[in-house]
């Protein structure tokens, strides 16, 4: 993993701050609840995974906006930055090889979403010593709040069971990494969403004497189209589950799968994506393209996950966890990699058109950076087939 370097660009205009943030992004809906200004600033806290000032910072900048993965992001530069040899296609961004991956073990299975690869790992980091703690997230015990996530300080095995499974809301579980960091954990290992990770690498990439990055081991990012607005996820859920507690959901293949401690539902998918937040309607990264290793559904065999090696810092965490029998993997086959390039093109070109249709309606620049050539490309290709 590349050390830090100070910020010369874009990804964190210094004489921004609080009251941009409020405007530029609180104001318009556009916070992804990822969490990680949560414990910079104490006017800023999350009221039911949404993120609001309880009162008026008055400060002229701030690293609150600097780490704002919806404020000014150069991504080219966060991409050198994660992998210094950043050479790559746009599809899916940096990355080295693509498996199928599945946990060895039957119980981490049975526990996990698909294959229980990302279960798999953390417990794999944690027992061997190679890290202090994971930062999961898991359901909420706040019986106030059943349907709520919360972040999950792991350093067990029975803790980092607990927190196995999706979970289709925007818990802004970021929120407890500068506590770690504080603490006595040396190495961490952090999971989470596309957006998450775009905040940490922009967090680790600034200045800050007071955030230890270095002690971050391994970043294992997901999947993720769309997160659910936690407050529509409850209303719909509610009348259903009766307050039992969740266990597990489930999209396969344009299904919505809810199983609670004593039954399994099924929501209308098409009645359920409506009620995705905002934010993700501008997110333009599927695969976690930032991360050391991304993870996510194979959208074909419901045992296995799709793994992305992006980084040496995950090629040889991965590589020593297959020869620890903790992971098994296997090729991925080319037609299924095409069909998550298209997935990946279809998103990124839909955000796209969309961040140019704002820019023009409220005069107001994109907070993405690219550079001519790949904004050229998604906005005028028809397809990954004109990749070169």
């Amino acid at each position: 993993m590349s050390s830090r370097d100070p910020v010369s660009d874009a990804s964190a205009p210094a004489e921004k701050g609080p009251r941009e943030l409020r405007e530029e992004v609180l104001d318009r809906g556009l916070c992804t609840g990822c969490g990680m200004c949560l414990d910079l600033c104490p006017y800023i806290e999350e009221m039911g995974e949404n993120i609001a000032f309880i009162s008026d910072c008055r400060g002229d900048q701030g690293r609150c906006y600097a780490v704002c993965p919806r404020t000014p992001t150069d991504l080219d530069a966060l991409r050198r930055f994660t992998r210094s040899d950043h050479r790559s296609g746009f599809l899916l961004g940096p990355y080295e090889s693509v498996w199928m991956a599945r946990a060895r073990d039957e119980e981490v299975r049975s526990r996990a979403q698909y294959g229980g690869t990302v279960t798999a790992l953390a417990l794999f980091a944690i027992e061997t010593g190679r890290i202090d703690a994971a930062l999961l997230t898991a359901w909420s015990q706040d019986p106030d709040e059943p349907y709520a996530t919360m972040p999950l300080v792991a350093r067990s095995r029975d803790e980092v069971l607990s927190a196995s499974g999706s979970k289709y809301t925007a818990g802004p579980t970021l929120k407890a990494l500068d506590g770690i960091l504080r603490g006595d954990a040396r190495k961490v290992l952090v999971v989470g969403r596309p957006c998450q990770v775009l905040a940490l690498r922009k967090r680790m990439r600034i200045e800050d004497p007071t955030f230890p990055g270095e002690r971050i081991a391994l970043v294992v990012g997901l999947f993720c189209m769309w997160s659910l607005s936690y407050r529509d996820f409850e209303g719909m859920i509610e009348p259903l589950a009766g307050g039992r507690r969740l266990k597990r959901i489930d999209v396969p293949r344009g299904r919505f799968i809810v199983e609670t401690d004593r039954e399994a539902f099924e929501l209308d998918h098409d009645s359920v994506r409506p009620h995705a937040r905002q934010a993700c309607r501008t997110c333009f990264d599927f695969t976690s393209e930032l991360a050391d290793l991304s993870v996510g559904s194979t959208e074909w065999k419901d045992d296995w996950n799709t793994l992305i090696v992006r980084t040496g810092a995950g090629r040889d965490f991965l590589e020593e966890a297959v020869q620890k029998d903790r992971i098994e993997i296997e090729p991925f086959p080319k037609d299924r990699l095409r069909l998550l390039e298209e997935a990946s093109f279809n998103k990124k070109k839909r955000v796209l058109e969309q961040l140019e249709q704002q820019a023009k309606t409220t005069g107001m620049e994109a907070y993405l950076r690219l550079s001519r050539e790949e904004k050229e490309f998604f906005l005028s290709a028809h397809g990954p087939g004109s990749e070169e």
